[in-house]
């Protein structure tokens, strides 16, 4: 009996999730239907990987989220608890899709890119961005019992972050936008993950009890001024980096060469995993 109460929670949580995949994939049906497209079509008909990724790694996101907000919810395993959770997570991704589409993709339709294009790079910076929110939703509801309102203006505060950090990689790498218009993957894949990276930075500095506003943001501002100083450094080394006569960035950013672009997204994620365990 004691072997079956250690895997009855477990259990019901998975049992829970799975729900929730239902539920995500009747949502995300209707979604695609109120936008103008139809999902079953493009995913089974029109083999369309750049929706598929999308789908992917916003669904990802969203567990990610319920599992970082519930495992924090006091103990608390009932039903009614978890679908509050549920619904939190999934509106709170679905917020960040609408404000990093807007601001960090700005100048591309996103729907137009993914759906009619089946353009892969932009599905995946698209899916990075969930997968990074999702981060974010973790490390801002870690305290959440001191107050909602205080853990949903960290979450806004982590999306402006990664808003910035997006823009700041588009300005620090020049043709990016160029290259992710062309379905460049391997251009996707890197700035997929340093926005990533992003993420879980944020998350992961902005966790944990407050301790004043003036306090938590001067500790915010140099935690990430720090990494993003360390990410710049790995970026330009990586980038003179020569193989085959050719530079590691003229191979994403020209040869399109995918191997590369996971060489630079594992850099990036591996050098913030470190740090933020430090």
């Amino acid at each position: 009996m004691e072997s079956l109460s250690v895997v009855i929670g477990p259990v019901s949580m998975a049992v829970g999730v799975l729900v929730l995949l239902v539920i995500l994939a009747g949502f995300l049906w209707a979604t695609g239907k109120l936008e103008g497209y139809d999902p079953i079509n493009e995913i089974f008909f029109r083999d369309n990987t750049a929706l598929g990724i999308r789908f992917a790694l916003y669904t990802i996101a969203v567990v990610y989220a319920l599992l970082g907000i519930f495992d924090r919810a006091q103990g608390e395993s009932a039903v009614a608890a978890f679908s509050l959770h549920a619904l939190l997570a999934a509106l709170l991704i679905h917020l960040s899709r609408y404000l990093n589409d807007w601001l960090i993709l700005y100048d591309f339709d996103n729907n137009r890119e993914v759906v009619q294009e089946k353009n892969s790079a932009v599905g995946i910076v698209e899916g990075a961005t969930y997968w990074a929110s999702a981060f974010v939703v973790g490390g801002a509801f870690d305290d959440w019992e001191s107050g909602l309102w205080l853990a949903v203006v960290w979450f806004l505060i982590g999306q402006i972050l990664l808003i910035l950090l997006g823009l700041l990689y588009r300005v620090v790498e020049r043709g990016a936008a160029k290259a992710l218009d062309e379905n460049n993957t391997a251009a996707g894949i890197a700035l997929g993950g340093f926005l990533l990276s992003g993420g879980i930075v944020c998350g992961a500095v902005i966790s944990g009890p407050s301790q004043g506003w003036r306090h938590d943001l001067s500790i915010v501002t140099a935690y990430i001024l720090v990494w993003l100083a360390l990410i710049l450094a790995a970026h330009v080394l990586t980038d003179s980096i020569v193989l085959r006569s050719s530079r590691l960035r003229d191979e994403v950013m020209e040869q399109r060469n995918i191997a590369a672009a996971l060489f630079k997204a594992v850099i990036f994620l591996s050098l913030t995993l470190g740090y933020t365990h430090g």
